[in-house]
């Protein structure tokens, strides 16, 4: 995944979130599910993972979702670092049926500047 992690959002010091898609090959959704599901707990544990959860998607049966959202960069990093998720990418093109969607989201807030402009407009 860090391949296509970009690497601007791997030194962004504020939060990063991530949410996409895995599509199981036919007859290997239980695997994949389980596999990711036991990717949850050490995911969660980790300080700078704020949220690791694992979804269904109700449209497409076969494929399982998933949303994570890290404190800063660095965090992403450390996380693909982590010796369960290098085995999980190491050998999960055995169950996917084609490479993970993955969308990243990096955190907007506004600025006081923003507020301070948006408060005096008089549009």
């Amino acid at each position: 995944m860090s391949d296509i992690v970009d690497a601007e959002l791997l030194s962004s010091e504020g939060p990063v979130a991530f949410y996409g898609y895995a599509q199981a090959k036919e007859g290997a959704r239980h695997v994949l599910l389980e596999r990711m599901l036991a990717l949850g707990e050490p995911s969660r544990a980790e300080p700078g993972i704020l949220v690791y959860e694992i979804h269904h998607d109700t449209t497409r049966p076969d494929c399982i979702a998933f949303y994570e959202l890290y404190a800063h960069g660095a965090a992403i990093r450390e996380h693909l670092e982590q010796p369960y998720m290098k085995a999980f990418f190491a050998d999960s093109d055995a169950l996917l049926q084609a490479e993970l969607e993955i969308t990243a989201l990096e955190l907007l807030r506004p600025t006081h500047a923003d507020h301070d402009r948006a408060s005096t407009s008089t549009t």
